[in-house]
């Protein structure tokens, strides 16, 4: 009966809207738009719920989106498409002397790491908050809550057009003729699949707490915590690398390295938040919606010029 139930293999195709067809439009990067989008959204109502300026919540936002792009591209070749590096290094010389007519696959920055994204938002949202000395936790929480309604669509954007494929399986969410490899196609896990169940789960999860009296920066140590665990068995379920997966170091894939980190990241923060005296926002930062007037600006720094 199992085969029955396996997911037909399909694959989403960039298309074309009338009038426009100059602009193809690719379904990954239309869903993970969507995911931004969505979170920026969220985390500004997160704001606006609990009393505080939405425009420091989106300020927030922005930084870790901008700085997690970064990473998840720069990071993806680091960690798994080193010889790309030395390919681009390799061929410099060739590229700069044909520039812009040169071959531009030499650039060796293509693709995203999910991981490398979280390193990029993490290094994003200590930025942010070197810029304006403001509590981290409780703020960052409105960033966390919206993580898991973004990542529903990012993780959408990788099922439909199969970014992860995993090993040979007879469970019933498998993908059935599988096209990774050469024929005959089997039934693989989808990773991304999977993953957009579990951030389905910690949306419907973080939606329970809203209401629920919590310690401020609860979000944020929940997150690493509940989702490391996940993300370093799912990676025993990819193919091999010979098949096109990910690379292995001492038997792990880069991104079980990481998941261990960040779960300890994760408890670490969540000792944090369950012990010590919670984080307040602070007045100046404090908004009434009702009030009529404007949302506080986000108060950045000033940095004071030295003396010459």
């Amino acid at each position: 009966m199992a085969h029955l139930l396996y997911i037909p293999w399909f694959r989403a195709e960039k298309f074309e809207i009338p009038g426009m067809e100059f602009l193809a439009i690719q379904p990954f990067g239309l869903l993970v738009a969507t995911g931004v989008l969505v979170g920026v959204f969220l985390a500004e109502r997160y704001a606006r719920m609990h009393r505080w300026s939405p425009q420091v919540a989106a300020s927030l936002a922005m930084h870790a989106v901008v700085f997690g792009f970064i990473g998840g591209i720069v990071l993806n070749t680091v960690f798994y498409y080193p010889e790309r590096i030395t390919y681009f290094f390799e061929n410099l010389p060739t590229f700069l002397s044909d520039f812009p007519n040169g071959d531009w696959r030499v650039l060796p920055f293509t693709g995203l790491s999910s991981y490398g994204g979280f390193i990029g938002a993490t290094t994003g949202i200590f930025v942010w908050k070197l810029r304006t000395q403001l509590p981290l936790l409780p703020i960052a929480d409105a960033a966390a809550f919206c993580f898991p309604f973004g990542w529903f669509f990012g993780r959408m954007g990788c099922f439909v057009v199969h970014d992860h494929p995993g090993r040979e399986t007879d469970f019933f969410l498998g993908v059935a003729n599988y096209e990774i490899g050469h024929p005959p196609y089997v039934t693989r896990h989808d990773l991304g699949l999977y993953e957009v169940f579990w951030s389905a789960g910690m949306a419907a999860l973080f939606v329970f707490l809203l209401k629920k009296d919590r310690k401020p920066g609860l979000y944020v140590a929940l997150l690493p915590t509940l989702y490391a665990p996940i993300r370093f068995f799912l990676d025993y379920l990819r193919v091999e690398k010979a098949e096109g997966g990910d690379a292995r170091y001492f038997g792990l894939t880069p991104g079980q390295y990481a998941s261990i980190f960040f779960l300890i990241l994760g408890v670490w923060a969540l000792r944090k938040v369950l012990t010590e005296p919670a984080q307040e926002i602070p007045e100046s930062i404090r908004w009434n919606p009702e009030s009529g007037e404007p949302p506080p600006p986000t108060p950045y720094v000033k940095r004071s010029k030295k003396a010459a």
